[in-house]
C-alpha cells in the first residue's frame, strides 16, 4: 500500500512532516495529485472527489495525530483496533498505558487526576477502535475516585467504553515479551501495562 500527502497549508505540512519523521512512516510528499498512491492525506478533500483513493482528511493540527494512527493501522491492514485497552495504576504517581490489540502504543505518568482524564480523552479521540476497556488497578480510595471521574467525563460520551477494577497482584513485574515496548518505560507505566492485560470486575454507577 502506497501512501502520499497532498497538503496545501504550510503549517499543517510542517506538523505532518514532524510526525512522519518521528514515526518513520513511508509517506511520500506530493506537489500534485498522483495515481501512484493508494491513500492520500490531504487538507483539500474537494480535489479528490470521485477518485478511487482512500482519503485521510487533515482539518487542523489536532487531527494530525489521529491521521497518523490511521496510517499505522492501514499499514497493518487494519482500519481500527478491535480492542483498545487502557490500564491505569493509581497512586501518588499515576501510571497509564495504552494497548491496541495487545500491542503497547504509549504510556505516561501523572501526579493529578485532572491531567489523567484529559489524557484519556485525547487517547479516545486519537486511536480508532471497535471497543475500549479502561482497567484500573484496585487501590482504594484512589481507584474509586478515578473510576467516578471517568464515568462523569468519559463514559457518557464514549458508548463503546467499559470500565473494570483489576487486582494489582503481580502487576509490577517487567512487561511480557510479546508486547514489550521498544524503549524502557517508567515502573508505573509497566504496572499499568499489566493492569491493561488483566481481566477485571466490571464497574457501573447507577446515577453516573
Amino acid at each position: 500500500m502506497k501512501i502520499g500527502a497532498y497538503i496545501k497549508n504550510p503549517a499543517l505540512l510542517r506538523s505532518l512532516l514532524r510526525k512522519i519523521v518521528e514515526n518513520r512512516l513511508p509517506i511520500k510528499l506530493l506537489s500534485k495529485l498522483s495515481d501512484e498512491v493508494d491513500v492520500i492525506i490531504t487538507d483539500s478533500p474537494e480535489e479528490i472527489v470521485g477518485k478511487d483513493k482512500i482519503a485521510l482528511i487533515v482539518k487542523d493540527s489536532e487531527t494530525i495525530d489521529r491521521v497518523v494512527e490511521e496510517v499505522k493501522l492501514l499499514l497493518k491492514r487494519k482500519i481500527a483496533y478491535n480492542i483498545l485497552a487502557i490500564g491505569i495504576d493509581p497512586g501518588k504517581r499515576i501510571g497509564i498505558a495504552v494497548l491496541g490489540d495487545g500491542e503497547f502504543l504509549e504510556g505516561k505518568t501523572f501526579d493529578n487526576n485532572e491531567s489523567l482524564i484529559n489524557y484519556v480523552l485525547n487517547v479516545l479521540e486519537k486511536y480508532p477502535y471497535n471497543k475500549c476497556v479502561i482497567r484500573i488497578g484496585f487501590k482504594e480510595p484512589s481507584s474509586s475516585i478515578i473510576a467516578e471521574l471517568i464515568y462523569r467525563n468519559i463514559k457518557s460520551t464514549y458508548g463503546r467504553v467499559d470500565l473494570e477494577f483489576v487486582s494489582e497482584n503481580k502487576t509490577t513485574k517487567p512487561p511480557i515479551t510479546p508486547m514489550k515496548p521498544k524503549h524502557k518505560v517508567p515502573r508505573d507505566v509497566a504496572s499499568a501495562i499489566h493492569i491493561a492485560l488483566k481481566r477485571g470486575l466490571r464497574v457501573e454507577w447507577e446515577n453516573a
